[in-house]
C-alpha cells in the first residue's frame, strides 16, 4: 500500500538535533500508519549520514538518501522528493520547529482543493523570529523587500521551513527547480504562481531553535544572486509554462 503522506527531512550537520526529530516523527506515526519517512543527509561532515542510515535499519518506513556532497537545501529537497510516494509529501527541517499536529491542518487544505499548503509565521498571533539577532531580521526583512520589488508573489513569508504539497504537483515543481540553495523557496513559490496553482497561507506558530546552519551575510548573498537567476529565467521564458506531468 502506497503511504498516504511522505515526511521529507534534509539535514546537513544536524547529528545532535535531528535524533530527537527522528524519534518524534515516529511517534507520530503510531497514529498515522500509512506514512513514509524520507531523510536526505545532504553531504554532512559529522555523523548525520550513520544516524540516518541506522534509523531506516530500525524501520523499514524511514527511506535514506545520501548525498556525497553538501549542494544545498534545495539540491537535497530535490533528491528527496523522487524517493516520495506517499499522497502528499510535506518537508520541515531537523530541528521541528513546528508541532508535528499542524501537518493535519496542511492536509485538510489540500483534501479541500489546494496544490500546495504553506506554513505563514507573519500571519501567526505571535512570531518566534522575533527572537531573531538582529542582524538576521534585518537581513531577512531586506529580502522580503527585494522578493517582493522584483517577483511579487503575494506571499510574505517565502521561507517558512514547512511546505507541503500534492505529490504530483512536488514532483512537477521539483523536476523544474534549479536553484540549490536556501534560495528554492522563492523558485517553487515562483513556478507555482507561473502555473496559476492553488498555494494556501496557513498560520503557522514556531518555537526558535538555536544552532541554525544559515549564514547571514553568505547566504544572504547568495539568496539576493538566486533571486536575480529567478527573475531572469522567469522574464525570459526559461520556465515552462505549464507543469510538466500535471
Amino acid at each position: 500500500m502506497s503511504p498516504e503522506l511522505s515526511i521529507l527531512i534534509p539535514a546537513f550537520n544536524e547529528m545532535h538535533r535531528l535524533p530527537a526529530t527522528i524519534d518524534s516523527v515516529l511517534e507520530y506515526f503510531d497514529e498515522h500508519p500509512h506514512t513514509q519517512l524520507v531523510l536526505v543527509n545532504d553531504g554532512s561532515t559529522d555523523g548525520t549520514g550513520g544516524l540516518i542510515e541506522a534509523a531506516a535499519g530500525r524501520d523499514g518506513r524511514v527511506v535514506p538518501v545520501l548525498c556525497a556532497e553538501n549542494r544545498g537545501k534545495g539540491a537535497a529537497l530535490r533528491s528527496g522528493v523522487r524517493r516520495c510516494t506517499g499522497d502528499a509529501v510535506v518537508f520541515f527541517d531537523a530541528d521541528l520547529e513546528y508541532g508535528l499536529t499542524v501537518i493535519d491542518e496542511l492536509q485538510d487544505r489540500l483534501a479541500s482543493g489546494a496544490d500546495l499548503a504553506i506554513g505563514a509565521r507573519d500571519k501567526a498571533t505571535s512570531d518566534a523570529r522575533r527572537a531573531y539577532t538582529t542582524s538576521r531580521r534585518l537581513a531577512s526583512s531586506a529580502f522580503n523587500v527585494l522578493v517582493k520589488a522584483t517577483l511579487d508573489l503575494g506571499i510574505k513569508d517565502t521561507q517558512c521551513g514547512l511546505k507541503m504539497f500534492r505529490r504530483d504537483v512536488a514532483h512537477a515543481l521539483f523536476d523544474v527547480l534549479d536553484i540549490d540553495g536556501f534560495g528554492f523557496d522563492v523558485e517553487i513559490l515562483c513556478l507555482a504562481r507561473l502555473w496559476s496553482l492553488r498555494i494556501d497561507l496557513v498560520p503557522l506558530e514556531m518555537t526558535n531553535s538555536p544552532g541554525s546552519s544559515v549564514h547571514v551575510v553568505r547566504d544572504g548573498l547568495k539568496m539576493a544572486r538566486d533571486i536575480g537567476r529567478i527573475w531572469h529565467r522567469s522574464r525570459t521564458g526559461r520556465y515552462p509554462s505549464r507543469p510538466p506531468h500535471l
